[in-house]
Parts: structure tokens; sequence; C-alpha cells
């Protein structure tokens, strides 16, 4: 709906410029639409009049689009929700709903919606699986992806999984070594970044980011274009010309070809994560070589990215509620004189751990909704008729700060998801990583890492935020602090490393 009348308003005085018309009667032309348009998206006819929301909000998009450049649209959807209640209308064209209903209807269920224009933002060659709106063309795609996220695939990964998890362990223990301290939210998006690269690329991506302390910016270019996914998400004509304009994210489409280029070139050392996708026999989708660029950068954005600031929120949780690490030590004890693979073949019993894990993610996603589009014919959600072509979501942050789906929501209590002495995850739903076959393999890694990180340090570290700055991005949380940790043990470490001590 907006993009044909802005495209519409740009036709006409162009036409009209062009067959000889003045200046002065292009103008008022043009500011006769640029007041029709508004009056219209607040009149009783356009088909989302009866939903409620702000004024400036129901005429254009760019109230959306100045909070998301802050960093705060997660929250500012938050606050039209306390004040307007459970269903809002967002923008002209947008309205975003807060039930657990809803997200069964748009997201999760066998009739969900298609997604967006929004998410014709890609500038690369390929199809990826980010891309494709239509659920039917997205199907395929997404059961080669699955493949690499696997039972069978976790165990061809556990080997390197352990290794890149004792590497991050290292590191940590030479930065505090020289400084006392280590910036937590610089160094384990660093290490997922460098997991990402050795599990599914077979390290060809990039030289490891620990040990070079990311020269290049590969993390700060991935965490800016995850976050242009939402600043066009409410300004989609604007990204049409923006994304015309030569060299706008280059940098990390470059760093994408060549990733896929030189896995494509030098193979694998093992059953990587991409070689998933080009096995099988002549019955079986594969993957057309041509769409592994564009597939790279989602894999970097989404794999590294995402999990980078999930492990900050977690360890910044963990840090500022102290009590639960004790009681995750107390619950790690019986898997620490086993055999080496007990604790792998046990993590998914933890339900301190894994309650852990579940509620940081809970009150750390800060999405501020994925749009999807109504059908053809319109649906009704919630009680409602939405008419076709509507951009409707859930936001996740908000949704996650519900009273009545968390009760006392902004306290951190894992509590909330264990039920009879079982981790219970069912008890409600998360908008956090992706359902399906996605989840377990970084659940599985995040649970690796604070495994081997809560055994390193013992009850007397140090373990407080030195800052406590946060700046909530699309990609997750960056909360910018540091931690002074002693460790109680010095892992032993049988890889040469040549991890900067920054």
């Amino acid at each position: 709906m907006k993009q044909p009348i802005v495209t519409g308003i740009l036709c006409v005085m162009i036409l009209c410029l062009w067959s000889g018309l003045t200046v002065y009667p292009v103008l008022a032309l043009a500011v006769a639409i640029f007041v029709a348009v508004p009056l219209y998206r607040l009149s009783p006819f356009h088909p989302l009049h009866d939903f409620p929301g702000p004024l400036v909000h129901k005429i254009t998009q760019l109230p959306m689009l100045y909070y998301a450049l802050r960093g705060t649209g997660h929250i500012k959807i938050k606050a039209l929700h306390d004040q307007y209640g459970r269903i809002v209308r967002t923008g002209p064209n947008t309205v975003s709903f807060l039930s657990a209903s809803a997200i069964k209807q748009i997201y999760t269920s066998s009739s969900a919606l298609d997604k967006t224009t929004a998410y014709d933002i890609r500038s690369m060659d390929g199809q990826g699986i980010f891309f494709f709106k239509d659920k039917v063309a997205h199907a395929p795609r997404r059961r080669l992806w699955i493949k690499s996220f696997s039972d069978h695939a976790l165990s061809q990964y556990h080997d390197k999984l352990v290794l890149e998890v004792e590497h991050l362990i290292h590191c940590l223990l030479q930065r505090m070594a020289k400084n006392g301290q280590v910036d937590l939210a610089k160094v384990l998006p660093q290490y997922a970044y460098d997991n990402t690269n050795t599990i599914f690329f077979s390290g060809n991506a990039f030289s490891s980011l620990l040990d070079s302390d990311d020269p290049d910016k590969i993390v700060p270019g991935g965490t800016s274009m995850f976050e242009m996914t939402e600043l066009f998400g409410h300004m989609e004509p604007l990204f049409h010309l923006v994304s015309c304009i030569p060299g706008i994210s280059l940098s990390f489409e470059r760093l994408s070809i060549a990733a896929a280029e030189r896995r494509l070139k030098n193979g694998c050392t093992f059953q990587d994560g991409i070689s998933y996708w080009f096995d099988g026999d002549d019955s079986q989708p594969k993957m057309n070589p041509g769409d592994l660029p564009i597939e790279s950068g989602i894999l970097l954005i989404g794999g590294a990215d995402t999990t980078g600031g999930v492990l900050v929120l977690l360890l910044y949780f963990l840090i500022t509620n102290s009590k639960w690490i004790a009681l995750i030590r107390k619950e790690l004890e019986m898997l620490k004189d086993g055999a080496p693979d007990l604790w792998l073949r046990s993590l998914d019993q933890l339900v301190i751990l894994n309650a852990v894990i579940q509620e940081s993610l809970r009150l750390g996603t800060p999405f501020p909704g994925f749009p999807r589009a109504t059908p053809t014919g319109g649906i009704v959600i919630d009680g409602y008729y939405v008419p076709s072509g509507t951009a409707v979501n859930v936001p996740g942050w908000a949704y996650h700060l519900d009273e009545e789906h968390f009760p006392n929501s902004t306290v951190f209590d894992p509590n909330r998801w264990i039920e009879d002495g079982k981790f219970s995850p069912a008890k409600a739903a998360l908008l956090a990583f992706s359902g399906g076959g996605f989840a377990p393999y970084f659940e599985f890694e995040i649970s690796l890492i604070l495994y081997r990180a809560l055994w390193l340090f013992g009850p007397e570290a140090g373990l407080r935020p030195i800052q406590d700055t946060r700046r909530h991005a699309s990609s997750g949380p960056r909360n910018y602090f540091s931690a002074a940790l002693q460790p109680r043990e010095i892992l032993e470490w049988n890889k040469k490393s040549t991890c900067n001590n920054v």
C-alpha cells in the first residue's frame, strides 16, 4: 500500500515537469497529494481506521523509523501496547498484536502468513532462506538448512564445538592475565563468528577473530546489516531507492562472497554445515552454488551475530543475579568426575541451566516484530478483521514482558520455566530462536559454553559488571560490560594460539 502511493506521487510529478508545466502547479499538486494522503489514512474510509494507535503513526512510518535508528524500537512498541492495549496500529498499514493466539496464527500454524515486502531488501544475487516470502517456496530451502542443524549433524560437529569453546576459554584467560578483566561484550561475539566459521565453513570464511581481535570489523559489520532489516522494514520504499546506491553494505557483501568462494574452492575438512546443503542423491533438493554467497551472509548474521548477543545477555543476567551461578555449579557437580562426554549427553537434563538460558532469552530478545502480510480476502486475528495486504506482527520483547503471559515479567526468574522439578519450555511461547530444527543446535552451543565457563571460575570469582551501559540493537541487546574474573583452575590447552591480549 505504501510503495504504490510514493511511486505514484513521484511519477505524477515527473510527468508534470516533463509535459512543460511550471514549477508552481507541480508544487501545488505535490502539496495536495501530501495533504490528501494523510487525511485518507486518518479518515473512516481507511480500512484500518478502527484500530487504535497514535495519530502520527497512522499517517507515517517515520516515528518507528526514528526509534529503530535509535535502537529503541522494541521499547516504543511496548509503550504503545501499554497505552493502547493488545492491538495497536503502529503505522499506516501496520498492526501489532500481543497474544499467544496471534503468534500461532501469524507465525507457527499450518496457515501461517507470508512475509511482507520488507524482505525484498537484499542487494546480492541469488536466493536466501531469509528472503523467501512465500511459505511454499521457503519450505524446500528450510529443509536443506535443517539438515545442517540435525542430531546427526551435531554429532559430526561435536569435537569441533568442544575445541572452539576451549579456545574461547583460553583467550579469556589470556586477556584476564594481562588486564585483570575481560570485555565479554567484545569477546563473546568474536567467538560466535569463529565458531560459525569453523562449524559451517570449515574455517575458510576468515581468520580467527579471537586471535586477531577482528581488525576488519566483521562483527560490527554483521550487526549493522541486521539492524538494516528493521530500519527498512519501516521504510520499504526508501530501501528500494537506497539499495540502488553503489557501495551500500558492500563490505559485508564482499565478506559473504569471499567466504562462499573459499569454501567452494577449498572444500571441507569434516562434514561441516554447508556440506549438508550439497549432499544427497538426485531425488533430494540441493542448493545452487550461486546461492551460497547470500546464504553465507545470512548464516554469519543469524548463526553468529545473534548467538553472540545472546551469550552477552546470558552472562550479564548471571553476573547480576549471582545466586543462579551457585545453583548451576551445584547442578554440574554430578557431571564433573564422569566420563569426558557425559556432560555432553546430559546437557538437556540440566534443569537449572536450561531454565536460566530460557529466561535470558525471554528478557533479552528485543525484536520489535517480524512483519507478515495478510492474505487476499483478509483475515480475522484476535477478533479483528484485518484487510488484505496489511503488515501484522507480534513484537517479541513486548510480548515477553507482558504480565498476562509472564507475571512479574521484569524480574529475572528462571523458576518460571521449572515445573515439578523438570524444565518446562512449553509453559509459554517465546519469540527468540526460530523453532523447528534450529533451536537445539544454538541451545546446545550456549549450554556448552556455560558449562565450561562456570567450571573455570570458582565461587570466589569476582563476577561483576564493571560498566552497565545497555545499547539495544536489532540483533540483540549489547550489554557493554567487562567482568573481573578470578579463575580457579588453569585450563590445559593443547592447541597453539595467538589470541591477542586486548
